[in-house]
């Protein structure tokens, strides 16, 4: 305890623990001030109807000036009456729409809302679209009737404003990396400096208990850290716009069928903070391995950043590392994605030309638990090792 007192006593009065917390806070904000501008303008559904109601009245016209052409025989002037009969049912029907989103009016709205998602899907399904339009149409429509039958209003989730919405938003797309990449650099100082201490110190404290000292030191700290700015980015936004309902459905993907589906919200926080917890149990012994092989803090720092933010990135570039990226631990970092089965689909750094829908089920919840601590256990095994080797130069010189 008094070591763990004194770390944590170092890592709060180090410039590079408050400068890193700020600048993560900042960029998660700004993207927030945005989201929180673009809430103010029409919704994506109001707009879609307003779009879609001049249209419609653009066909009107259109198809009331072809009524007057004089050449029209039988048969085409009952065609076009009959297409703008059915122009203006819909023109009167977008009406109510927008009047009913105008008003957060939803059990007005889901019906049509509804109606349209059948015919968007049922014209995907006609025209032969690629399997993933067919999933998103399936996705829209299933979320419609998701919270029709549970009286939710929609809330926004693309651009969200509320706690717990943005806070998903940031796990989903980029809150991980900089998390993981500041608790690099707060381990990197804080092991770089019990090392020399170490060598100074000699074989006054055994190895196996110097070891799990600090692996769990460095854990507890690094997953506080994570907490901290977890919190803070759920309740700065809450203050402004609300916490959000916890039991909102947010998409999730089947990987095995390849449909979306839709989980309550408190359903995927628990799972995400116990991958995020051997997660960062798993950065602290890489970072200490690192320190202790290496011995020059700068080495262990690129080799750190480079294996783990690496490991985090290449699985959402590189189509073909996904087929093995069940057994790479750094998956897992990105604990939304393993939880609600959206890995590979629904994170902003995936750019890979696929035409057709690809989930990857290996890359799940229980797999991350088993990879992380199977990694957990091999790096406390190295670290003991590496300092054995290092205790027995000591004693040779």
């Amino acid at each position: 305890m008094p070591y763990l007192r004194l770390k944590i006593k170092q890592v709060l009065k180090s410039k590079l623990t408050w400068i890193s917390l700020i600048a993560i806070l900042i960029c998660c904000l700004s993207f927030w001030v945005r989201n929180y501008y673009t809430s103010k303008s029409d919704s994506m559904e109001l707009s879609t109807a307003k779009s879609n109601l001049a249209i419609q009245k653009k066909n009107v016209k259109y198809f009331q000036k072809e009524l007057k052409q004089k050449n029209l025989d039988a048969d085409s002037k009952k065609q076009i009456r009959k297409t703008l009969k059915s122009s203006q049912a819909d023109i009167a029907e977008k009406q109510r729409l927008i009047k009913a989103l105008k008003s957060k009016d939803w059990q007005k709205a889901y019906p049509i809302m509804i109606k349209e998602a059948r015919f968007w899907l049922a014209d995907a399904d006609k025209n032969g679209s690629n399997s993933e339009a067919v999933a998103i149409s399936k996705r829209d429509l299933l979320e419609l009737q998701t919270l029709a039958k549970q009286h939710l209003p929609k809330e926004q989730t693309i651009n969200p404003v509320k706690g717990s919405f943005f806070l998903i938003f940031v796990m989903e797309q980029f809150l991980p990396i900089l998390v993981v990449l500041a608790t690099t650099f707060i381990l990197v100082k804080i092991f770089a400096n019990d090392y020399f201490d170490h060598m100074r110190l000699g074989n006054l404290l055994p190895n196996n208990r110097l070891i799990l000292s600090e692996f769990s030191t460095g854990s507890l700290i690094s997953f506080s850290y994570f907490l901290v700015i977890f919190l803070l980015i759920f309740l700065i936004p809450s203050l402004f716009a609300g916490t959000g309902n916890f039991n909102y459905p947010i998409a999730g993907m089947n990987p095995v069928t390849r449909e979306y589906t839709f989980i309550p919200m408190h359903q995927l926080l628990l799972p995400i903070l116990i991958l995020e917890l051997l997660s960062f149990i798993f950065i602290s012994g890489l970072v200490l391995f690192f320190v202790q092989f290496f011995k020059k803090p700068i080495i262990a720092l690129l080799f750190s950043v480079l294996i783990l933010v690496g490991g985090m990135v290449l699985p959402q570039f590189v189509v073909a590392e996904r087929s093995f990226a069940q057994f790479i631990p750094m998956s897992y970092f990105f604990a939304l994605q393993p939880v609600n089965g959206m890995f590979g689909i629904s994170n902003a750094y995936a750019f890979a030309d696929e035409t057709e829908l690809a989930t990857y089920p290996q890359v799940n919840f229980t797999n991350g638990v088993i990879v992380l601590l199977i990694g957990i256990l091999i790096l406390l095994l190295l670290n003991y090792f590496v300092a054995e080797k290092a205790q027995k130069g000591i004693k040779e010189s």
